[in-house]
């Protein structure tokens, strides 16, 4: 008996019917396919990418294969090829029937999984998954031929109730070659006697096929949503579970490719091994003959040369004195296997966050490069002695990503063509850093690349377009941290090839927005605490005007005062301002008041700033333009990375982070918080993107700082100018200053022993110029040491500074003489 289904019935007018099925005992004889041609339904229901949370992902550690993997819920995801930035792959899984069709269950839908390593200093993957009604099982070996441009699964599948041959085993994929899913042509072809489901699109091809037959005539090429395999199995509220569709094409939408794999060899057994391989190729011919060949090579050989590649990358790195982890070596190999192998270029993910809910409209997903993502990538690589990769992504960076004016687009592609056109200010200081650490320091580099990029830092900064969350612009201190680091940078290379002119210059900028960042972005008004700490982004130079901040993502209108963000510690990190300054520490009380939140049984996170809209919304569903920003583990992060330089156990923050990480290692950009949605755990990843290789990175780094006993991968030259050789105020005196800065056009800062008043909040220096004009007032801030400081800035006319104290109360007007000094040139 053939049973059809309502649709397979309404299209009968266009397709052939030429089916046989008969029943012999329990097993079906498929006698040639039942239906065939063109598949109808174009072009199906519009595509999405994969979720964005990963269980595991891999690429060979070779230059010879250019295919780069992710899987999530045990099945293939995301396949990037052949580059980290196009990808071809909605996902790819096995379906499980039986041979009475009385059932049909999904891989990705079972809730028995494990994930490991198959060696845990390589990305080779063990997926098993167990179905849920107790009665089969799926072992697969997951990696990539390190020799060709093909995917690998090794696949054994065992039954625990009954026979093979009381079982149907199918393979469902949905391609999106050429990094898109919308406009895909795919069909069933014979090569080298082997049948394979092609796809291609936008200049690229897949081809799929097995090393066991599929069952003759049983593979078919359809519409999703419409006659794909799934729908065919289990697309309806009544579903027959019969594979009825066999169709030899289909062209221009969004398709998915199933082929039913011949179990008829081991029938009478309770278990079946195989490997499915997934090839690419620039055409149909190349993916084909890729395919073919990764087929009929040795397997074993291959999976024991893509582990070994991987075992020599990881016996290369820093162990950090035997501090490196599990979780250490991992986040090594996944930036590793997040570079380009042709550009360089390092990707700040593999995939798409909320991918499920995103399709050819979002081509970029996380995997597009950010400078600024890939400095902090660079950075831990560096300090786990990985300086070939950081030198690769930084050929990328000045060859083929920096703009003809110097700077450095927001995100490009892997050819270095710019995708969003923000201007993020710290994006073009980091490539300078990254110069320097490795020792770029050459006349060309220098005059093509190095010079371009500080000379535009000078030009349009401190002010920057967006801050490092891409929302908006102004003033914002993590910004600013990097242009000082990045121009001293600049400074140190100039005066290695004799240009002292530029170098002077790039040296006095810096100084001057050292010295004033904290009048740029620190408020002492704010609605907060006491009122003292840094903002997150000031719109202009004075962080107590009260001026509004409208949030990116929905997250409304406020008073910037009021909007604050772990990113200050960025100065600290770059070594601009010491652990233990006072504008720092008078700013961490308000930070962990309104956005840390602890999770029972993992530890402190923080959210990236209050009335963050960048996350599900409030029920759990996907972002989509508004929405909840929820935990980030990369604060985690930086605050160890901070309690390092402070002298203090970073063992509390590995933990965390390690606790938030999944079992697999996947340390994601967000966690749930406490007030998570029904059905999702608080300290789990959310649906944006796990893992996040920021976040990867991060992990790397700390665990370097615990080994060093201060921040890893600070920039020493900029640490040494402004804070291990920091001027030092004179204990005997009651007013101090650098009088080496006490120039026109140039930033002060004075230093005062006075005290509160009583029932007052603030010290203020009361100051004018030539003669008191142009009076202003600016608020100081108390330091350890006893006296109190504030820096501003002289103009560039002043021939005399002259200013008083205040504290509310009283005046320390130097004796009714006020302080004069006079300005140099």
């Amino acid at each position: 008996m053939l049973r059809r289904k309502k649709s397979f019935i309404a299209m009968l007018i266009m397709s052939t019917i030429v089916s046989v099925s008969l029943i012999v005992g329990s097993a079906t004889v498929y006698a040639g396919a039942i239906t065939s041609g063109e598949a109808y339904g174009s072009p199906g229901i519009s595509s999405t990418w994969a979720k964005g949370s990963k269980d595991f992902l891999g690429t060979a550690n070779s230059d010879k294969s250019d295919v780069w993997f992710t899987g999530a819920d045990g099945i293939i995801t995301d396949v990037f090829y052949p580059s980290t930035d196009k990808n071809n792959v909605t996902d790819m899984q096995f379906l499980v029937g039986d041979k009475n069709h009385t059932w049909v269950a999904e891989e990705k839908k079972q809730k028995n999984k494990t994930i490991t390593l198959v060696d845990k200093h390589s990305l080779a993957w063990k997926v098993v998954t167990t179905g849920d009604n107790g009665k089969w099982k799926l072992t697969k070996i997951i990696f990539t031929d390190p020799n060709r441009n093909s995917l690998v699964q090794r696949v054994t599948f065992t039954v625990l109730d009954g026979n093979i041959d009381d079982y149907n085993l199918y393979v469902l994929y949905n391609p999106a070659v050429g990094n898109a899913g919308d406009n895909n042509s795919g069909y069933t072809s014979t090569y080298n006697g082997r049948s394979m489901l092609v796809s291609t699109g936008n200049g690229c091809a897949s081809a799929v096929s097995c090393s066991i037959p599929y069952v003759s005539g049983m593979v078919s090429t359809g519409y999703v949503g419409k006659t794909d395999g799934w729908t065919d199995l289990l697309g309806e509220s009544n579903p027959d579970h019969i594979m009825n569709w066999t169709y030899d094409s289909a062209s221009n939408g969004n398709i998915a490719q199933m082929g039913m794999i011949d179990l008829s060899s081991a029938a009478k057994s309770n278990s079946i091994s195989f490997h499915e391989v997934l090839g690419f190729g620039k055409n149909a011919n190349e993916a084909e003959s890729t395919t073919n060949a990764t087929l009929t090579d040795n397997i074993d050989n291959m999976q024991n040369s893509y582990i070994s590649e991987w075992n020599n990358y990881c016996n290369s790195l820093d162990n950090q004195d035997g501090k490196a982890d599990e979780q250490y070596y991992v986040s090594a190999m996944t930036l590793k296997t997040s570079q380009d192998k042709t550009s360089g270029a390092i990707v700040a993910g593999l995939g798409t966050p909320w991918g499920n809910s995103n399709g050819d409209s979002n081509p970029n997903g996380y995997h597009v490069t950010w400078p600024r993502d890939l400095y902090k990538f660079t950075s831990a690589m560096i300090t786990a002695g990985d300086t070939d990769s950081a030198n690769k992504a930084l050929d990328f960076l000045l060859n083929k990503a920096q703009q003809p004016d110097g700077h450095f687009p927001q995100n490009c592609w892997t050819n270095g063509k710019p995708y969003w056109p923000g201007i993020q200010m710290d994006e073009t200081a980091d490539p300078i850093l990254l110069a320097w650490k490795l020792g770029r320091t050459d006349i060309n580099t220098y005059e093509n690349h190095i010079k371009p990029a500080a000379d535009y830092i000078v030009s349009n900064g401190p002010k920057t377009g967006q801050e490092r969350w891409e929302e908006n612009g102004g003033y914002s201190p993590a910004t600013i941290a990097s242009e000082i680091a990045g121009l001293v940078a600049a400074g140190t290379i100039a005066n290695k090839n004799n240009d002292n002119l530029n170098a002077q210059r790039y040296f006095a900028t810096a100084d001057d927005w050292q010295q004033m960042v904290e009048e740029w972005t620190f408020t002492s008004t704010g609605s907060l605490g006491n009122g003292h700490y840094y903002e997150r982004i000031d719109d202009d130079e004075n962080p107590n005007d009260g001026h509004n901040i409208t949030i990116g993502n929905g997250g409304g209108t406020y008073d910037e005062r009021s909007i604050v963000d772990p990113s200050f510690l960025e100065l600290v990190r770059l070594g601009v301002k010491s652990a233990d300054d006072p504008y720092i520490e008078d700013s961490l009380p308000e930070i962990d008041s309104t956005i840390k939140e602890n999770i029972k049984g993992k530890g402190d996170l923080w959210y990236r700033y209050n009335h963050d809209g960048y996350g599900e919304h409030e029920d759990g569903s996907n972002y989509d333009g508004t929405g909840k920003g929820r935990l980030w583990p990369i604060f985690t992060a930086e605050r160890g990375e901070y309690a390092v330089e402070k002298g203090e156990s970073a063992a509390s923050y590995l933990n965390t982070l390690r606790s938030v990480s999944s079992s697999s290692y996947m340390i994601p950009e967000q966690v749930w918080d406490n007030s998570a949605p029904s059905g999702c755990t608080p300290g789990t990843a959310t649906g944006s993107m796990s893992p996040l290789n920021w976040a990867m990175g991060d992990y790397m780094t700390l665990i370097a700082s615990s080994n060093k006993g201060s921040i890893a991968d600070m920039p020493s030259i900029v640490y040494n100018r402004y804070v291990k050789n920091a001027y030092k105020p004179d204990s005997s005196k009651e007013v101090d200053y650098d009088k080496s800065k006490l120039k026109k056009g140039h930033a002060i800062t004075l230093y005062y022993k006075g005290y509160l008043a009583p029932n007052s909040s603030q010290l203020k220096v009361h100051y004018g110029f030539n003669g008191w004009t142009n009076i202003n007032d600016v608020n100081m801030e108390k330091r350890s040491d006893g006296f109190w400081e504030a820096s501003i800035m002289l103009p560039s006319n002043a021939s005399q500074f002259d200013f008083v104290f205040t504290n509310g109360s009283n005046w320390d007007n130097n004796n009714q003489n006020d302080w004069h000094l006079v300005v140099n040139n």
